[in-house]
């Protein structure tokens, strides 16, 4: 009896040893999933806090690893350069997407951060849908996963918005999909696929974007503490006409925008969810022991910060309501893969400036910096300095390109040039610092705002002066607020990691998005991306 009751704990043993075995986090996760989200500042999330659901962002801070203290390094906080930075672990002067947009002097014309020529779009005729990732200089996450694994990673990136989709997919993404301005439907381009796939096709015979215009937008809560009353007079709206609730969609979109208007209200998050559950069922990522990568990036709330501002209540409702979504894409995927099977990460692309009209009204600095004014006032100060010519070619986010061929046949000094142009801008209301491509190029800046700068700058893409203005300026645009700076307002992003071996932890260093990458590489022990300059966050990598 004695030897039966001892074989019989022994067996117990095992057992309970095996389940807890079971349990236990593989040596790689089944799947990743990036949760990017656009102009989320960090101080947005505790805005809300307290009306968010507990399956939510609530679910992802409390139960993984925040890191309160994450901030963008760079002068240029655009959409283009936040994807490119957090897949690559690099900054925009090595992954080379400087910008959205950037002049290109060898052609003459501006370039678009993921557009192409060389390739077709799937799905419709739109030529806007020709995309790729092909301006990246560097290597993603994804890449290096599919390398690592001789391509048998499957790797999907999803947004309303191509720039996102491409360029948080890599090189070697299966597919990225977008939805098309003009139909409201899912497509991609010939880089990835000749033809749509069946699933994919079948969605978009459902053609959600017309089920979703027939609806009225009310806030869901009835009171928003720390947003601007609803009759602002600091918002731009959809139009003059359409700036107060409720919004009755039919009414607008028909007269203003046409699809497109999907990218504009909430329900663009929706229906970017539930492809990105299609996406996930349908490819059955995570369903085997090869690591998977399924980018989901939310993109609506772009379109809604800029048209009301981050602290109007259109801009907290699409909070609230996107989180709502991002509570239904993790429970949905932990029940098909598993919590342990899944590494989850999530981060802004970027925060948002406040409206500097509604800032001057609280008695601080700020204000709107009239380039167009300024470009045209430096064109006569230069044909007044060398004689009458094209000297500027372009203007471009903070940016100024010379005619240098036109320099150069003069017989002028390029840098001297850089130096006239950057002393008569710096004297310009709202610019706080002024640099030339040669400082750049001849300098190392190893911190302030002079770093910053240097991290935006890549020698074949900016421009030959680049800018930066005092906080609470923005570019003279034509919606409520930006984000193109350096300040605290358009670095500092919620960044938390969720699910297989991360532990609960509250992380109040410095760290940077770019350090995304090199963390997740270092927890699964597979090499970095090629122009990686983050550093592993420490709580995350170990």
């Amino acid at each position: 009896m004695k030897r039966l009751f001892i074989f019989l704990i022994a067996i117990f043993i095992v057992f309970q040893i095996d389940a807890q075995n079971y349990n236990l986090p593989s040596s790689h996760p089944k799947l990743i999933v990036g949760i990017t989200v656009n102009q989320l500042r960090y101080d947005a999330l505790y805005k809300l806090w307290d009306q968010f659901d507990e399956q939510g962002f609530k679910k992802l801070i409390n139960q993984g690893a925040y890191c309160r203290n994450a901030k963008f390094n760079y002068l240029l906080t655009q959409s283009a350069p936040g994807y490119a930075t957090i897949v690559t672990g690099a900054q925009p002067s090595e992954h080379g997407i400087v910008s959205d947009l950037w002049y290109e002097p060898l052609d003459v014309k501006s370039v678009h951060a993921v557009q192409s020529r060389k390739h077709n779009p799937v799905g419709v005729k739109n030529r806007n849908n020709a995309c790729s990732p092909q301006q990246l200089m560097a290597t993603t996450l994804s890449d290096e996963l599919k390398l690592y694994f001789h391509n048998r990673s499957k790797v999907f990136s999803i947004s309303l918005d191509a720039t996102a989709a491409v360029l948080s997919g890599g090189f070697k993404a299966d597919a990225a999909y977008w939805v098309d301005d003009e139909t409201g439907k899912w497509v991609s381009s010939s880089y990835y696929m000749n033809e749509l796939p069946k699933w994919v096709k079948t969605f978009n015979k459902n053609d959600y974007p017309s089920v979703y215009f027939e609806r009225t937008w009310n806030p869901m809560d009835s009171v928003y503490r720390f947003a601007l009353p609803d009759t602002s007079s600091y918002e731009y709206g959809y139009d003059a006409e359409f700036k107060t609730f409720p919004y009755h969609y039919p009414d607008i979109y028909k007269k203003f925008v046409g699809k497109k208007f999907i990218k504009m209200i909430p329900e663009g998050n929706t229906m970017t969810t539930d492809f990105a559950v299609h996406t996930l069922l349908e490819e059955n990522l995570g369903g085997d022991l090869i690591t998977d990568v399924l980018q989901v990036n939310y993109f609506a709330t772009e379109n809604i910060g800029k048209n009301f501002g981050p602290d109007a209540i259109e801009m907290h409702d699409a909070l609230l309501r996107l989180d709502k979504e991002i509570a239904h894409l993790v429970h949905t995927i932990e029940q098909q893969v598993g919590k342990t099977n899944v590494l989850f990460y999530l981060v802004g692309t970027s925060g948002v400036s406040n409206n500097p009209d509604y800032l001057r009204s609280e008695k601080l600095p700020a204000g709107k910096f009239r380039h167009h004014y300024v470009i045209a006032l430096l064109k006569s100060y230069l044909n007044v300095l060398y004689g009458e010519g094209d000297w500027i070619k372009d203007y471009h986010n903070l940016q100024i390109y010379l005619n240098r061929t036109l320099i150069e046949d003069a017989g002028l000094n390029l840098s001297e040039v850089q130096d006239k142009v950057a002393q008569f801008v710096l004297s310009s209301n709202g610019v706080a610092s002024v640099l030339t491509a040669t400082d750049l190029q001849r300098t190392e800046y190893s911190s302030g705002m002079f770093q910053k700068m240097q991290n935006s700058f890549h020698q074949k893409r900016s421009g030959d002066v680049i800018i930066a203005l005092k906080p609470g300026w923005i570019q003279d645009v034509s919606y409520s607020a930006d984000h193109n700076s350096a300040y605290s307002y358009d670095t500092h992003v919620p960044l938390v990691f969720y699910g297989w071996k991360i532990r609960k932890t509250l992380i109040g260093t410095a760290v940077n998005p770019a350090d995304i990458v090199p963390s997740i590489c270092n927890l699964m022990n597979i090499p970095h991306p090629s122009s990686v300059s983050g550093i592993p966050i420490e709580e995350i990598s170990r």
